[in-house]
């Protein structure tokens, strides 16, 4: 959902048009867009990479506390997005 919810953001659509199109259950997206924005006290928030720029490592913290460091390797981070 995450991953849905970046790519909404970066599209510059409403939320209700983002779900039209893409056939998600809008009552679901809109609640998972209130619990991000509860649960975002970090002050951080959705990040581009750029596959053409190296990266020496990516870092990942989830909510829970466990951080993941993961070292030039987008498949995996990519990957380890979408488990949570």
């Amino acid at each position: 959902m995450l991953l849905m919810i970046a790519d909404w953001q970066q599209s510059g659509k409403s939320k209700r048009a983002y779900c039209v199109e893409n056939g998600i259950n809008a009552p679901k997206f809109y609640y998972w867009v209130s619990r991000i924005k509860e649960s975002d006290n970090s002050g951080v928030g959705f990040l581009t990479i750029d596959r053409g720029i190296k990266h020496s490592a990516i870092e990942i913290m989830y909510p829970n506390g466990v951080r993941i460091v993961v070292e030039n390797d987008l498949a995996l981070v990519s990957q380890l997005i979408r488990l949570y």
